[in-house]
C-alpha cells in the first residue's frame, strides 16, 4: 500500500510515518498541499493522510480537488481543531474518516488500512461493472440481465475450440 502524508510539521509527518511504517510498502511525505497534491498525481497512493491547517491551502482544498479529478484515491483528514461542523464538511467533502489530533498509532493504522482496503474493493467494483455493462457484443444489443449473461457465455465459449449447440423457443432469433 502507498501512503501520501500531507503534513507541515516535520516532527508530526515522521510520527505519522513511524506509525504506518509496518502496514505501507511505500510513504510520501509533503510539507504542503501542493507539493502534497504533485506527490498524488505523480505517485497516485492508495490513501492521502492530510492535515487541515497547511500553509498554502486546507487540507479541504486537497479532499476537493482529489474528488473532482476523480483520482482513485482514499483521503484520511486530520486535525487538531475539531470541531462537528468540519467533522461533517469533510464527510460531504468525500474523507474517508476524520481524525482529532492527538490520535493513537492504532487508530491511524486501522483508519489508513480501512481506506486501503475501500479502495481495493472500489477497484474490484469497477472491474466487475465494466466487464458486465455491455450494451453491445459483435452485432448483438442489448443491456439486460440476461443478455449480460448470453454475452458472458458467448465471451467463454469463443477462445474454445468445443461444438456449440444453441437451443431456445421458435423466433427468438437464435
Amino acid at each position: 500500500m502507498k501512503v501520501l502524508i500531507i503534513e507541515d510539521a516535520p516532527t508530526l509527518a515522521m510520527t505519522y510515518k513511524a506509525y504506518l511504517s509496518d502496514i505501507a510498502d511505500d510513504i510520501i511525505i509533503a510539507g504542503t498541499a501542493s507539493a502534497g497534491m504533485e506527490a498524488a498525481y505523480e505517485h497516485l497512493p492508495d490513501v492521502i493522510v492530510t492535515d487541515v491547517n497547511l500553509p498554502d491551502m486546507s487540507g479541504l482544498e486537497v479532499l476537493r480537488t482529489v474528488k473532482a479529478e476523480k483520482l482513485p484515491i482514499e483521503t484520511v483528514v486530520v486535525t487538531g481543531n475539531g470541531s462537528i461542523n468540519l467533522a461533517v464538511e469533510a464527510m460531504r467533502e468525500g474523507a474517508f474518516d476524520f481524525i482529532v489530533k492527538p490520535m493513537s498509532a492504532d487508530r491511524l493504522r486501522v483508519t489508513v488500512r480501512n481506506a486501503a482496503e475501500r479502495r481495493i474493493l472500489t477497484k474490484t467494483v469497477e472491474t466487475i461493472q465494466d466487464q458486465f455493462s455491455d450494451d453491445r457484443f459483435c452485432d448483438f444489443t442489448g443491456r439486460s440481465l440476461p443478455m449480460q449473461a448470453v454475452y458472458q457465455i458467448l465471451r467463454s465459449a469463443a477462445h474454445s475450440k468445443a461444438t456449440v449447440f444453441v437451443t431456445g423457443e421458435s423466433g427468438t432469433g437464435k
